[in-house]
């Protein structure tokens, strides 16, 4: 039966010191409140019919989403 993780904790140390000081902590946070943003189905919609339409109002937006203009 394949094993799917390590007997022994290593990693390389190379690839480690190259890679970690070059991940941007602050664009992390930021993206993830961006995915976490996202994340609602509702808010997704939104983004998407904005993407895919021109200006709308949010009586339009509301009636894509299927929700209430307060909501939207």
């Amino acid at each position: 039966m394949p094993k799917d993780r390590c007997d022994i904790y290593c990693f390389n140390e190379e690839k480690v010191n190259r890679i970690k000081p070059s991940i941007d902590v602050e664009a992390v946070q930021d993206i993830s409140t961006m995915f976490k943003a996202l994340g609602d189905e509702t808010r997704l919609k939104i983004v998407l019919a904005l993407y895919k339409g021109e200006e709308l109002c949010v009586c339009d937006v509301a009636n894509i989403v299927g929700s209430t203009v307060a909501t939207a």
